[in-house]
C-alpha cells in the first residue's frame, strides 16, 4: 500500500507544478482585441490605397497635359487672332492668312498634346470691330478631351493724314 500511496503524491505535485511552455502543445485564440490583432493590417491597406495612390498619379499627368494642351491652343488661337487683327482691313483673304499664321505657330511648338488641331471659327463683328479666332483640338493622354481656346480683338485701324482722321470701317 505504501507504494501507491507514494505513486499519487508524486501525481498531485506533478498535477499542481505548471508546465513549461516548450512542452505544452501551441493553441491559438484568435484575439479580439490587444497585442496582435493588426496583423497583416499593412497588407490590407496596401490592396485598398494603391490603387487610389495609383488613379490620384493619372490625375495629375492628366492635368498636367491638359494644362499643356490648353496652353498651345491659346498661344496658337493669339497669334491667329494678331494676323487677323492686322490683316482685316488690308487684304481679301484674312481668314486664310489667320488660319495659317495659327497652324503653323502651334506646329512649330513642337508638340504633339493636341490632335485634330483646327482653326474652327474666324469671325468678324462689325459693330464692335473686333475679330476672333478660336483654336480647337483632341487631347491625347489618358483621358481624351476637347480643347478649345478663343481669343479676341479689336481691328487695328490706322489712320493717315490722308484720311483726315476719319474712322476706319
Amino acid at each position: 500500500m505504501r507504494k501507491r500511496e507514494g505513486w499519487r503524491l508524486i501525481n498531485r505535485r506533478a498535477a499542481r507544478r505548471p508546465v513549461p511552455s516548450a512542452c505544452r502543445p501551441a493553441r491559438r485564440i484568435p484575439a479580439l482585441f490587444g497585442r496582435g490583432t493588426d496583423r497583416g493590417a499593412s497588407a490590407i491597406e496596401l490592396v485598398i490605397l494603391a490603387p487610389a495612390l495609383i488613379f490620384v498619379s493619372m490625375l495629375i499627368i492628366q492635368f498636367a497635359l491638359w494644362l499643356d494642351a490648353t496652353h498651345a491652343a491659346l498661344a496658337a488661337a493669339q497669334e491667329g487672332d494678331r494676323a487677323a487683327r492686322a490683316a482685316e482691313s488690308t487684304s481679301t483673304g484674312w481668314q486664310q492668312t489667320a488660319t495659317d499664321v495659327a497652324m503653323n505657330y502651334y506646329h512649330g511648338l513642337d508638340t504633339s498634346v493636341l490632335g485634330n488641331v483646327s482653326v474652327s471659327q474666324i469671325r468678324y463683328d462689325p459693330a464692335a470691330n473686333t475679330v476672333s479666332v478660336t483654336v480647337s483640338g483632341r487631347l491625347t493622354g489618358i483621358f481624351p478631351l476637347t480643347i478649345s481656346e478663343t481669343v479676341s480683338g479689336p481691328v487695328e485701324c490706322f489712320r493717315t493724314a490722308q484720311s483726315g482722321g476719319a474712322n476706319c470701317g
